[in-house]
């Protein structure tokens, strides 16, 4: 097994920056699960998961994972996983484990974060390699998010106006940066359960997952216009044409979306036919 240490603190140039909303949503996480089809133009090419849950006072697991489906399936396989501790009180990950394995090629990456002290330890692991690379990183700013927690940061503390941009530090590639998710629109969209009412937010360019699905370009959501702040759809480019994530599960602990869109679809039914709109008198 080889061992390798360095230490690394961040840029000088770096000037930490938060602009969250005052009043967070009040949606409880736990117990939330989100699936997601992956397109590539018309082919299903992945598939996505995540999922939450409480582990004990104060913390939460988020933990996500993409695999190759379909037409991809058939060049190679791929499977990026991870998952995140965050602790409700200070804002912050406490640990990251990032799971990677895209055909022969495997790569594990630790990161934990001692907020007392304020450093990160990276750890880069290679298993077939038995290699293990580590550094130690400065934090230069509390709360903070990762690449794991930064969307569900900003689910419960963005500002959902459209204009408003919702502003955070992120530690993502090795170094602490300045995050943003814009809000440019809000409307319905279409989706599989019915139409839903949706703010269409674009993040800043240095929100991106790594390895195999990473974007090259623009990345545009749609989160629910509700306190859960769901994403119902995500198109992203990527090295040849663009990506886009399809909601097809949404769970939690009171709620299961398509169960509620039906049960809407049949309130608006009964609404038109009582008040006379179908079918006349």
């Amino acid at each position: 097994m080889t061992l390798c240490l360095s230490f690394k603190a961040y840029s000088s140039n770096y000037k930490p920056e938060i602009v969250i909303s005052k009043e967070p949503s009040n949606y409880d996480f736990d117990g939330e699960v989100l699936k997601y089809r992956l397109y590539w133009t018309i082919f299903h090419v992945a598939d996505s998961e995540s999922k939450v849950e409480r582990i004990g006072e104060g913390r939460l697991k988020i933990w996500g994972r993409a695999s190759t489906a379909g037409i991809a399936s058939w060049f190679q396989r791929i499977s990026d996983e991870g998952y995140s501790i965050w602790n409700e009180k200070t804002l912050c990950p406490e640990r990251t484990y990032i799971f990677q394995k895209e055909g022969d090629y495997e790569r594990n990456r630790v990161y934990t974060y001692d907020l007392r002290r304020k450093i990160v330890k990276y750890e880069k692991i290679h298993p077939k390699k038995k290699k293990v690379q580590i550094k130690f990183i400065k934090i230069p700013f509390l709360p903070f998010e990762d690449i794991v927690t930064a969307t569900f940061f900003f689910r419960k503390y963005g500002i959902f106006k459209v204009g408003k941009t919702t502003v955070f530090p992120l530690f993502a590639g090795g170094r602490f940066q300045n995050v943003s998710f814009k809000v440019v629109d809000k409307r319905k969209i279409d989706t599989l359960f019915g139409k839903i009412e949706a703010y269409k937010v674009i993040p800043s360019n240095n929100l991106s997952p790594e390895g195999a699905f990473k974007r090259k370009g623009k990345v545009v959501f749609w989160f629910s216009a509700d306190e859960r702040h769901i994403p119902i759809k995500v198109v992203a480019e990527v090295a040849i044409g663009s990506v886009s994530a399809v909601l097809v599960k949404a769970k939690g602990k009171n709620f299961d979306l398509e169960k509620e869109m039906e049960k809407k679809k049949r309130e608006n039914l009964i609404e038109k036919l009582m008040s006379g709109e179908f079918g006349g008198e």
